[in-house]
């Protein structure tokens, strides 16, 4: 545990339904690893898009197959396929969705997709893909609205992820981000993501902060899941919910989000 919370990992599906799911998605990114190739070839581009700027990621496209998803799927989909950092701010239960079968880039995907979901929406934040339920964004008591009084960057992804959520709790506790409990582990795949080193926030909302080491690194994405479009501050839910994960990843990782106590609470 992390300061109270559960580590930050993703956790395979249990049932068949999930499992068929799972078979879908690496057969979706045996197309695209197989489109990259010929795209790369074509264009004069590094085979690697994690050595392409972030704006380029998010255009570049590729072949894809129509494969039947959750939201927490299709995102960490283009997250570890196209290599696109990703936020994204999800009510749970979360909605389903199906890629399309064709040659598209995340931009592309992302527009067709989210648009499709009436209470999401995304934004480009300088190649980072923002996606987010517009009631949510809004809500009080979405803890990326808390504003943190000064926090600064570690070294690298893996600190930065160990370090926050206790932040934010020790913000909303009255103290300042020096005053959280911290304990359990780094995972080890985000410990090699630098980040600029010491680089100051002050007063800034937490969503911001996360925003700024997605673009900075460009190398991991994280989904946050939350009780409803309403949350309460002082529920540990998205706390509990809160997945982060390198891009640099051979295929998508299913997320196990938990399903919502009755009565939101």
């Amino acid at each position: 545990m992390v300061g109270g919370f559960a580590p930050l990992q993703p956790v395979k599906r249990r049932n068949r339904s999930h499992v068929g799911v799972y078979v879908y998605m690496r057969i979706a990114a045996l197309l695209i690893a197989l489109a990259t190739g010929t795209l790369s070839a074509q264009i004069g581009v590094p085979v690697s898009r994690l050595d392409l700027p972030l704006e380029q990621r998010l255009d570049l496209p590729q072949r894809i197959a129509s494969v039947p998803l959750r939201l927490t799927d299709f995102v960490s989909f283009i997250a570890t396929s196209f290599k696109v950092p990703l936020l994204v701010e999800t009510p749970t239960p979360v909605p389903d969705l199906e890629t399309p079968d064709g040659t598209y880039s995340a931009r592309q995907l992302l527009d067709l997709k989210i648009h499709h979901l009436p209470d999401f929406e995304w934004k480009d934040e300088g190649g980072v893909a923002h996606v987010y339920d517009k009631r949510l964004l809004r809500s009080s008591g979405n803890l990326l609205n808390v504003r943190i009084r000064q926090f600064a960057f570690p070294h690298d992804v893996g600190e930065f992820m160990y370090y926050f959520r206790p932040c934010i709790s020790a913000t909303l506790r009255g103290y300042d981000c020096r005053g959280g409990a911290y304990s359990g582990f780094q995972l080890p795949q985000l410990k090699h993501g630098q980040l600029p080193f010491g680089q100051n926030f002050d007063g800034v909302l937490a969503r911001d902060i996360i925003l700024a080491a997605l673009k900075a690194n460009g190398r991991f994405y994280v989904l946050i899941a939350f009780e409803g479009s309403e949350p309460k501050l002082k529920s540990q839910f998205s706390f509990q919910n809160w997945f982060a994960e390198s891009l640099e990843v051979p295929e998508p990782s299913p997320l196990w989000v938990q399903t919502p106590r009755a009565h939101g609470r």
